[in-house]
């Protein structure tokens, strides 16, 4: 296979963390460029860190003449505090990364969105994703894929009490989540981030988008 270029945005979450690791491992990616706020303690012959103000996106279209582009940015309600906050980050950032990606012509376009993702969901939090992955498939591109983990599973670098209160209630019942139920297993992340890699090399035509409990063999 071609030696490829990637561009990744939200590489300090969960999985953009291990999304990270995966490209600077691979011999198929031969540079790998991050957007960030802050700089992160990651060095490597091949990792491009460049600092950016997110609101201004557009500035930055340059680094998007890659192969490439991963979205993992996401955000909680407990970091932005307001509605409209979250909706900045996670449906007008990422759209906005999404339109960059379709001007620059990219091979393949990646994001990761939410279990229950839904336009038209009660829930505030589905609803917005929903809509973004529904901006996301109206653009043209070339191949777009969309992740849907469930709880993700792994080390933050902050701690979320709610979460390890639900990771330990589902290792306590994992053995349960079958059948209708198996969508709802928490997922790592490493898991995730490797899925997203294997879906941009495989340079598949379309939209394809992956349910959780469709990732969890991907190891």
């Amino acid at each position: 296979m071609e030696s490829r270029t990637a561009l990744l945005i939200g590489a300090s979450g969960l999985v953009g963390n291990e999304l990270l690791k995966l490209l600077l491992q691979s011999d198929i990616y031969e540079r790998v460029t991050i957007l960030v706020r802050r700089p992160l303690p990651v060095q490597h012959p091949k990792l491009q860190q460049i600092i950016i103000n997110f609101d201004e996106l557009e500035k930055y279209e340059a680094f998007f003449l890659v192969d490439d582009v991963f979205s993992c940015l996401g955000t909680t309600m407990k970091k932005a505090k307001t509605k409209q906050r979250f909706i900045k980050v996670d449906y007008e950032y990422t759209l906005r990364a999404a339109s960059l990606a379709e001007k620059c012509n990219v091979k393949s376009f990646s994001a990761v969105s939410a279990l229950g993702a839904n336009p038209r969901s009660l829930f505030f939090y589905n609803r917005v994703k929903g809509e973004t992955e529904e901006a996301i498939q109206r653009l043209s591109l070339k191949s777009v894929h969309i992740f849907r983990p469930s709880l993700l599973l792994g080390e933050r670098e902050e701690f979320r009490l709610l979460e390890k209160v639900a990771e330990w209630i589902y290792h306590g019942i994992s053995f349960m989540m079958k059948g209708k139920l198996r969508k709802y297993k928490p997922i790592e992340a490493k898991k995730v981030a490797m899925s997203m890699y294997r879906a941009a090399i495989s340079c598949q035509k379309g939209v394809h988008i992956y349910e959780s409990y469709k990732m969890e063999n991907v190891l």
